[in-house]
């Protein structure tokens, strides 16, 4: 009796262990859905033709009506939106609608937008100067610091000056603030070298 518990028993633990180790793997997980189509870039909501005649819009009498113009070009990515922009800031004769270019240019970069922030420092109107500086400082290149301790630093009117100081200091304290971050990186860099050494 007791070889024949003993066998029951060697067989179960042999069941237990054939279902344990050769059973059959579960199915995959079915795959997830496919991600909805985005479009990376909206299309414009009008054609070629259409945009034609917005670029005519551009130069409307109503400054109003030239200001809906342009920021429609640069919505819809037109390659002609900037040229227009930048024209705008040299021969337009509305100061706000010269200030709201600039404020619009100062969500970009590049060189061409710096120049042209640059060159409207040199605007007759006070508002468009302080504007200028203000789109600079938001852009955050101190490359063009020179220009600015250069020139609206001695403008006649104080409100330009103050503004030059003010976005001189911010500019700075970006270079200082990626001068840190570029220390705090080495040591961290420096540390796990260290560590890694040791762990050899």
């Amino acid at each position: 009796m007791k070889y024949v518990l003993v066998v029951i028993a060697l067989g179960i633990a042999g069941y237990m262990a054939f279902q344990e180790f050769f059973k059959p793997a579960p199915p995959p997980p079915p795959p997830p859905p496919p991600p909805p189509a985005i479009l990376s870039e909206p299309a414009p909501v009008i054609n070629e033709a259409e945009q034609a005649k917005i670029l005519k819009s551009a130069e409307d009498q109503d400054p109003n009506v030239r200001w809906e113009a342009v920021l429609l070009l640069d919505k819809i990515k037109s390659p002609q939106a900037m040229p227009i922009m930048f024209h705008m800031l040299q021969k337009d004769l509305e100061p706000s609608l010269r200030i709201k270019v600039i404020q619009l240019l100062g969500n970009r970069k590049g060189k061409d937008v710096l120049e042209a922030l640059c060159g409207s420092l040199k605007d007759q109107e006070p508002d468009v100067r302080v504007a200028s500086l203000l789109a600079i400082e938001k852009i955050g290149d101190y490359s063009v610091a020179g220009v600015i301790a250069t020139g609206p630093i001695k403008d006649q009117e104080e409100s330009v000056r103050l503004q030059a100081l003010k976005t001189l200091n911010t500019l700075q304290d970006k270079k200082q603030a990626e001068i840190e971050a570029a220390r705090v990186r080495y040591e961290q860099e420096k540390a796990a070298a260290a560590e890694a050494a040791k762990a050899k």
